[in-house]
């Protein structure tokens, strides 16, 4: 692998593990408050959109390689 990738590579990797990792339990925890599948579908949908534009615009003002991400305690 070009050394150059290696950043990126690491990068996109955190980013899938991270969201994977949370995904079934937020998924368990709209269900459990009474969600019907189409509206957990759309609050992951929400969260996911709102987690990415919310990157995009703190990584642009910062100049910085920041990520926003979501935290499940426990």
């Amino acid at each position: 692998m070009r050394a150059e990738l290696r950043p990126v590579t690491a990068g996109v990797v955190t980013a899938v593990v991270g969201f994977t990792s949370a995904f079934a339990v937020v998924l368990a925890g709209l269900r459990a408050v009474g969600a019907t599948p189409g509206q957990a579908a759309s609050g992951l949908l929400a969260v996911t959109v709102a987690m990415g534009v919310a990157t995009i615009v703190l990584a642009t003002r910062t100049r910085m390689p920041v990520t926003i991400a979501w935290s499940t305690p426990g």
